[in-house]
């Protein structure tokens, strides 16, 4: 397992107790999470609080996105990048976002992506999931851990539970991949967020 940076696993131990009290969060299937090898965490996404749902239950250290305009107060942006984040050009194709997310891949890494793309606050749907999350496995031979962020009507309020429920993982050779492309890829993206949407289903 690669090893996780310390200030990350610094606030792991700090917002656990806060997230478990004020969300009352609790996580099914922790047992399903990989320790070895390159893996995209996917899930659904409900708001800003997502990363720490999945950042606060996965023992590995997950590389997320954030915006590009984050990192311009320069602070922050070197704590960013201490912390392994990603940066990304929203509204376009980034393609050094892409070439960074898929050299942590091959280093072995987690990264954490909602196929979706944005926040909605309805039932997700498999053809919410974009192109992308495909591409990215593919380019990077990596497996997919899918996960269910459950709550009341989809959105995230205090002292209303949550529920992380994370699924088996997705194995590479089983994402359909023969010579990549486009409907390849979207193909992925569909199979994956199918796979995600099928958890919040299993646990109604």
């Amino acid at each position: 397992m690669k090893k996780v940076n310390k200030f990350y696993r610094f606030l792991q131990i700090l917002l656990f107790p806060f997230y478990k009290l004020f969300f009352r969060m609790e996580v099914i299937g922790r047992e399903n999470e990989l320790m070895e090898g390159p893996c995209l965490i996917c899930a659904n996404h409900l708001s800003n609080h997502d990363i720490l749902f999945l950042a606060l239950n996965l023992k590995r250290q997950i590389y997320f996105f954030a915006k590009r305009e984050l990192f311009k107060f320069k602070p922050f942006g070197a704590l960013l990048k201490w912390f392994g984040t990603i940066s990304v050009h929203r509204g376009q194709v980034d393609l050094k976002a892409i070439t960074q997310t898929i050299a942590v891949l091959k280093d072995g890494g987690y990264v954490g992506i909602y196929p979706q793309g944005t926040r909605t606050h309805r039932e997700p749907r498999p053809e919410d999931a974009k192109s992308g999350v495909g591409l990215m496995a593919y380019r990077a031979k990596s497996n997919v851990l899918p996960i269910y962020i459950k709550t009341k009507n989809h959105r995230v309020r205090l002292f209303r539970k949550v529920t992380v429920i994370i699924g088996k993982p997705i194995p590479y050779e089983e994402l359909g991949f023969t010579k990549g492309g486009m409907a390849e890829y979207t193909a992925a993206a569909t199979q994956i967020f199918t796979r995600i949407c099928e958890l919040g289903k299993e646990h109604e």
